[in-house]
């Protein structure tokens, strides 16, 4: 046992490491979904984690994935919260769907308190086989421990491990565990021939002989073969009752060919605008191992990757109109305009969903890829020119195996910024402050997490250095340097996840403000009327009550609300001060022949105003 927990000391090491993270993520993931004196439904910040849960519980409980709002009908579709989108008639998931099968499922089956626990363990587990996979890609343990070490409080990582209804991390767990199974069975020897081996121990003539002289040697393929009383007559014929043969063959490859080809499938449900970037990564592990594939394992491969999308194209036929469809509106539009029947949509949809804007991107890359974390960005930087350059003595893998990499990682980093960068995010009323909460942040955690082994070389490396080579205890020193390192780094990154920035991981204690603010309201207003709500307030209403309205944008949508409140209650709800919603209701609502009466106090700067039909 000792020697076996001295050989295997890393991952023995990265096993607790993880541990304890996991405990640190579940604890913030339980502020929220568990709250002390939280009713049944928690209270999130932002929709997409409000939506999640509320998609989560409804699958769990066997409900359907929609739902009918009846006003909508009168309503021009105005009335769903954000995350929630109206397709024919029914009120839809706004987002991918694979967080809500997977997590909807488990739920199902262990009851929904397990729910706060599922991206904390993903989350450490992910971080476990990124230490795997990258000791397959890397040939080297520190380098491997390190990058690990680092992952689970990178700043992307842990703020959106700590929020667990978001399937950013989710699906780059899945993703990394997929990828180390197909890069675990391609690094083996290949079985080349596949046949049912006990018949090839029989002779034309019928006769049988031990087939073990032939049989494939490897970790990936084993076979215990044990055959008795081998026996023929004259005429060739097997003798009944004289054979007493049992057969046992095990193939590990087909095993990992189909997990592997699930994680990844499951993954790509998950998240599936990551198809593009994902597809290449798999066909570069391919092409770097083309000799080593065994093809009958990777048609099962495919085969199983495929099996997640059955899935989802039945429940987009269902929740859509479409096998090939999305929750998202900008995807619903491009299909609407042209489908998939030219390359140009084709083009947009997997490429430029959001256009081309070279400043935006640019704008938005620094901001959050540099600016947001310079300490970690820098790190990485000094890693990429030392893994560059450093010659193979140190770094035990060759500059054809270090520039695939680095191409891998420019090439990957350039197809999410044009793919996401041009996108104008208003995820936050005052759009220029950067933030931990802004979606740039978890869209782009594929770069963050891929830069991780260049900041491990840096630190390890630099380590190294600092130690005269003819210093007894030099491996020790160095990984008791680079731990100093880590910590010094995670020092100030775990205080920007809790406390530094008004987005903050502290702020989950803070939502009790949003459950007071919902409960105050119910008693305003009744369980039928409607109320307008700015953007970010959606949050406080959905889902004890959906009939409420997000946006107003063109002249139609005030139209609709008249029709509504010739038949409902309505309100305007807002933080916007008294002179301002005078403004608002003479330029938007008065030449319509409604007004804003005068409003009610909420809860601090949120008021509550009726909308009335006006005399004219």
């Amino acid at each position: 046992m000792l020697n076996w927990l001295i050989k295997h000391k890393e991952a023995v090491f990265l096993g607790l490491f993880c541990l304890v993270f996991f405990c640190i993520y579940a604890h913030f993931n339980l502020l929220t979904i568990k709250p002390s004196g939280a009713v049944d439904n928690p209270k999130f910040s932002s929709p997409d984690e409000t939506a999640n849960y509320f998609w989560i519980r409804q699958f769990a409980a066997g409900q359907p994935l929609y739902y009918f709002e009846e006003l909508n009908s009168v309503g021009n579709n105005l009335i769903h919260p954000r995350s929630v989108n109206v397709i024919d008639g029914k009120n839809a998931p706004g987002s991918f769907l694979g967080l809500i099968f997977i997590y909807g499922s488990l739920a199902k089956i262990f009851s929904l308190g397990i729910v706060p626990y599922l991206t904390p363990f993903f989350s450490a587990l992910g971080v476990f086989f990124f230490y795997l996979l990258l000791e397959k890609i890397f040939q080297s343990r520190p380098i491997a421990v390190i990058s690990a070490s680092l992952l689970a409080f990178s700043p992307a990582w842990f703020y959106y491990s700590c929020r667990g209804m978001y399937h950013n991390v989710f699906f780059a767990s899945l993703l990394i565990i997929g990828l180390y199974f197909l890069w675990k069975v391609l690094a083996n020897r290949s079985c080349n021939n596949f046949q049912f081996l006990p018949l090839r121990g029989i002779s034309q003539r019928g006769t049988i002989s031990p087939p073990t002289e032939d049989l494939p040697k490897g970790d990936n393929f084993s076979a215990n073969l044990s055959v008795n009383n081998y026996a023929s007559d004259e005429g060739g014929s097997l003798r009944e009752g004289q054979i007493n043969s049992k057969f046992k063959i095990q193939n590990s490859k087909f095993f990992f060919y189909l997990l592997s080809g699930l994680l990844v499938g499951f993954a790509l449900l998950t998240r599936t605008s990551e198809i593009v970037w994902v597809a290449l990564t798999v066909l570069l592990i391919l092409i770097l191992n083309f000799k080593k594939i065994h093809w009958p394992g990777f048609v099962l491969f495919l085969a199983a990757g495929f099996v997640p999308f059955v899935v989802l194209f039945y429940y987009n036929q269902i929740l859509y109109g479409a096998f090939v469809s999305a929750g998202y509106r900008v995807i619903n539009d491009v299909f609407a305009s042209g489908g998939l029947a030219s390359a140009g949509v084709l083009f947009q949809i997997l490429i430029t969903p959001f256009g081309i804007d070279p400043r935006s991107i640019f704008i938005n890359g620094f901001s959050y890829l540099y600016q947001l974390f310079p300490i970690w960005s820098s790190l990485a930087f000094i890693g990429a020119f030392l893994f560059a350059i450093l010659p193979t003595a140190i770094i035990k893998l060759n500059y054809k195996k270090r520039f695939v990499y680095l191409a891998y990682c420019f090439l990957s980093a350039v197809y999410l910024l044009i793919f996401y960068g041009s996108w104008s995010i208003t995820d936050r009323i005052d759009q220029q402050t950067l933030s931990l909460g802004t979606s740039y942040l978890r869209y782009w955690l594929p770069i963050y997490v891929i830069s991780l082994p260049f900041i491990a070389v840096s630190f390890w490396h630099i380590a190294k250095l600092l130690i005269p080579h003819t210093f007894n205890s030099r491996q020790l020193l160095s990984v008791l340097i680079s731990a100093g390192f880590i910590t010094l780094l995670a020092m100030p990154t775990f205080n920007l996840v809790y406390c530094q920035t008004d987005e903050s991981l502290f702020l989950l204690k803070n939502l009790v403000e949003t459950r007071d603010k919902s409960a105050l309201i119910n008693n305003l207003i009744g369980p039928d009327d409607v109320v307008i709500v700015y953007k970010q307030a959606d949050k406080i209403f959905f889902p004890e009550r959906k009939k409420i309205i997000t946006d107003l944008v063109v002249p139609a949508d005030y139209a609709a609300v008249k029709n509504l409140v010739q038949i409902r209650n309505v309100y305007y709800y807002t933080y916007a001060p008294a002179s301002t919603v005078a403004f608002i209701s003479r330029r938007d609502f008065e030449p319509l022949g409604m007004a804003l009466t005068a409003g009610q106090k909420v809860f601090g700067t949120d008021w509550l105003y009726k909308i009335v039909i006006r005399n004219l």
